[in-house]
């Protein structure tokens, strides 16, 4: 009888236990940390490119022509506004863990970041969320991802909206609690 005190007793203490560490909160700040390392090397290897060439990757021209013919594609067009802006709201391309040998975002990335060595060959199967890329003039880069974790949801940091979780165009710099609540913001690195 004692026995079967002493396990109901530490049965309820594992409950009590695993209801106040929230593993699936765990996970979730897991793969914030992940997506958030992921999103800051992809800055760090723009801008790495940016001060070896002078130039983004998808914005070098000779002439009417794209140095890297793949990142000529219509998803970077966005990206390159006749008038340079960096204010919001902000174009936006999606850099997905997706990648085939038909998509222009991450065949770009790959002959221009991958070619140079700023990334792993391994970056794009790493991904667990997408990753967005905001531009809007040659010398002005930012990165941005969607938080899971609550924690991380409500960091100051991650104040900025995006008008569609499955088609993205634009981003912008204003997002509510609802947005918030609903996983429409974004943590963005510039």
């Amino acid at each position: 009888m004692e026995l079967l005190i002493v396990i109901g007793v530490l049965g309820i203490l594992a409950a009590g236990l695993l209801a106040a560490i929230d593993p699936f909160e765990q996970l979730k700040k897991a793969r914030d940390t992940n997506n958030r390392s992921a999103a800051i090397e992809l800055l760090g290897a723009s801008q790495r490119y940016y001060s070896t060439h002078g130039y983004l990757p998808w914005f070098k021209k000779i002439g009417d022509v794209y140095d890297v013919a793949t990142c000529a594609d219509a998803p970077w067009d966005i990206l390159r506004p006749d008038t340079p802006t960096v204010t919001y709201p902000r174009s936006v391309v999606t850099v997905s863990s997706d990648t085939t040998a038909t998509d222009p975002v991450g065949l770009c990335l790959d002959e221009t970041l991958g070619t140079d060595g700023e990334i792993k060959t391994t970056f794009f199967s790493g991904l667990r969320t997408p990753v967005y890329i905001l531009s809007g003039s040659a010398t002005n880069v930012a990165i941005c991802f969607p938080p899971e974790g609550k924690s991380n949801r409500s960091d100051d940091q991650t104040m900025y909206s995006i008008d569609s979780v499955t088609t993205p165009t634009e981003v912008s710099d204003t997002c509510t609690a609802d947005q918030r609540d609903a996983g429409e913001c974004l943590q963005c690195f510039e």
